[in-house]
């Protein structure tokens, strides 16, 4: 009886493997947006908190992301040189904007050494 049981349990979890493991994925902690992205400029990258920013109970991955469960960004970045990227245009600024961040359009804020 025991062993079937064992049994029953190990079927189960192998079954439902690939929805635990996708449940789990957050993806990075910290992402290196110039190099993921390939942004030009002189300008330090921004590593992006990718752990702190979901730790924020406000937020949800569907504030960046097209699904609840993550995935590709709501935004497209095609512009990925100037002041005038997408990165500050579309994703950035109009959040820190909305989300009142204290010194969130300053470059410092995010470009660090």
């Amino acid at each position: 009886m025991r062993v079937k049981s064992l049994g029953l349990i190990a079927a189960s979890l192998l079954a439902f493997a690939p929805v635990l493991a996708f449940a789990g994925d957050k993806g990075s902690a910290d992402i290196n947006l110039k190099e993921k992205f390939g942004v030009k400029g002189n300008k330090e990258a921004v590593i992006f908190p990718h752990a702190k920013h979901q730790a924020n109970p406000k937020l949800t991955c569907d504030k960046c992301h097209e699904t609840a469960q993550g995935g590709k960004l709501k935004v497209t970045i095609e512009k990925k040189e100037g002041m005038k990227n997408d990165f500050h245009d579309k994703m950035c600024f109009p959040c820190h904007t909305e989300m009142n961040v204290p010194k969130g359009k300053v470059c410092t804020t995010c470009h660090k050494k």
